[in-house]
């Protein structure tokens, strides 16, 4: 029976997909049997490689936990177990988290996936049943054999241009690059992963099938490609350059027909060339380019707002209305008039700048007093509450932003470092540029004259050795620990429990950071 059972297939971000039986579109795991029967019950499942008894599966219903041979069985992973013994009390993580199946003895992992972030509606899977290598699925396959399926070629248009971009947008590494727009005017998300765009004379680029969450285009929406030549920075960088003195673009479907051609003119630095409305067929230089929005947005200009105040490992010392200890993060209004938070967006993500819209449904809730505080729980659980996000905070560090009901104009931004456990990070006094650590945290109050130090964790004496490292090296430790590596994005990428050495892990070139439960953070640039 032991190896019969596969983590087979995940979805961490589930809106338009599958539902359970209560018609909720949550996430889900499924699992492949190619032994004999074999029933769940008692086994664990958990995101936590530090705690592997985290949730065990209930000895209270045969018939939603035993799996036959040859076949599948989903579970809905939503925190809601409530609603049966296929429902697992507690959720994925979307940008990325480990999932792991124990046996009942609480110690032997039977299976274990470290998924990297996730696109919604987009799945990550074996490439075949209980194969060694995963895949995203652009069309999900619960309860079904694994296999990739292409989806039909879509309607989109090549919407903007700029091919001398001065100073007007970074990219994920804080480059200012060329880049053009995909514009998709359909109701339904198309990801452009194995599309192929050409400059004409043998200068092509498909685009990858690794990181959808580049590539992916949500309904009536944008998204922008980077032409650096540096296809190691990310799934949405192209390997050519464009012509600045101008030419064309053309997009082909995987099959290898037509898309869309788009020709663009040449434009000073900080200029785009595009449609004049998306899609359409005037185009006019753009002296404020719009990129990922319409390019007939309208600008809306906020009043001066702060985000005042953050909390990222929240262990013991803030409760939300469902009396869970979550991330939040607080915006303070310094106005002497009231603002209303309804329709503005807030993300962690600079290349997905509208992740989040605070709703329009609650205008009594949004608005933030003269001089008052505003709070926000950053815990994916938009079903506990108007003011909970769509995301959760890194305690890495991350980019948190502020933005207008227009997407596009930034309200308030900052990028904070790496955070602690019940200890918050925020503006030494209301509003101002100053960011310290506060040990008495002050949700929805004042910053002034709270107990501001530099806390003291205790730290590892560590040391990594051979650094920087290449892919399938041994990198050594110093001491035995449990250790995570991260991205600059904050995804796990590799982690161990009680080891001294690892197999640095096939990744693109960069800088990663190596972390242990005791709180020591390492650098470790890896290239190729």
């Amino acid at each position: 029976m032991f190896g019969a059972i596969f983590i087979n297939e995940i979805v961490a971000s589930n809106n338009t997909g599958i539902q359970d039986d209560f018609f909720q579109s949550n996430d889900w795991v499924e699992f492949y049997n190619n032994g004999g029967i074999v029933n769940l019950a008692g086994y664990y499942l958990t995101d936590n490689p530090q705690n592997l008894t985290k949730w065990q599966i209930p000895a209270t219903n045969g018939g939603l936990t035993t799996i036959l041979p040859n076949s599948y069985q989903i579970f809905w992973l939503d925190n809601d177990i409530d609603q049966g013994e296929d429902h697992v009390g507690f959720t994925l993580s979307r940008d990325g988290e480990s999932l792991i199946l124990v046996m009942p003895d609480g110690l032997t992992i039977v299976d274990h996936i470290d998924f990297p972030a996730q696109q919604t509606d987009i799945s990550y899977g074996r490439s075949c049943d209980g194969c060694p290598d995963w895949i995203f699925f652009d069309i999900p396959t619960p309860d079904a054999t694994n296999g990739y399926i292409q989806p039909e070629n879509a309607l989109l248009f090549i919407n903007e241009v700029m091919t001398v971009n001065g100073s007007y947008i970074d990219d994920n590494f804080g480059e200012y690059d060329q880049w053009f727009e995909i514009f998709n005017p359909n109701d339904f998300q198309v990801n452009l992963a194995n599309y192929t765009f050409d400059l004409g004379g043998g200068i092509s680029w498909q685009v990858p099938n690794n990181d959808p969450t580049s590539t992916a285009i949500p309904a009536n929406s944008f998204q922008i490609f980077w032409t650096d030549g540096q296809v190691d920075q990310g799934t949405n960088h192209a390997n050519f350059s464009l012509p600045i003195e101008g030419g064309s673009i053309i997009l082909s479907g995987p099959d290898g027909a037509n898309i869309d051609t788009y020709i663009y003119e040449a434009a000073t630095t900080n200029n785009s060339w595009g449609r004049f409305q998306d899609g359409g067929l005037v185009s006019i230089n753009f002296g404020s380019p719009t990129p990922r929005f319409s390019n007939q947005l309208v600008f809306v200009i906020p009043p001066e707002l702060y985000i005042n105040e953050i909390m990222c490992q929240n262990v013991g010392d803030t409760l939300d209305t469902s009396n869970d200890y979550e991330d939040w993060i607080e915006i303070y209004n310094p106005n002497l008039i009231p603002v209303d938070l309804a329709g503005y967006w807030l993300s962690d993500n600079p290349a997905n700048p509208m992740k989040w819209m605070v709703p329009t449904t609650h205008p009594d809730s949004s608005i933030i007093p003269p001089g008052g505080f505003l709070l926000f729980f950053a815990d994916e659980q938009q079903g506990q509450g108007w003011n909970h996000t769509s995301f959760r905070l890194n305690n890495q560090g991350e980019t948190i932003t502020l933005r207008s009901p227009d997407g596009f104009t930034i309200a308030d931004q900052i990028a904070y470092p790496e955070q602690f456990a019940d200890t918050s990070y925020g503006r030494f006094t209301d509003g101002s540029p100053q960011w310290v650590y506060f040990l008495e945290t002050t949700p929805e109050y004042s910053n002034n004259g709270a107990t501001v130090e530099t806390p003291t964790f205790e730290k590892d004496d560590l040391l990594v050795f051979p650094n920087p490292a290449t892919a399938g090296m041994r990198v050594n430790l110093s001491l035995q620990t449990n250790w995570m590596l991260f991205d600059a994005r904050g995804n796990i990428v590799a982690n161990g429990l009680k080891s001294s050495s690892f197999t640095c892990p096939n990744v693109a070139y960069g800088m990663y950071f190596l972390q242990t439960d005791h709180f020591s953070t390492v650098k470790l640039l890896i290239h190729n």
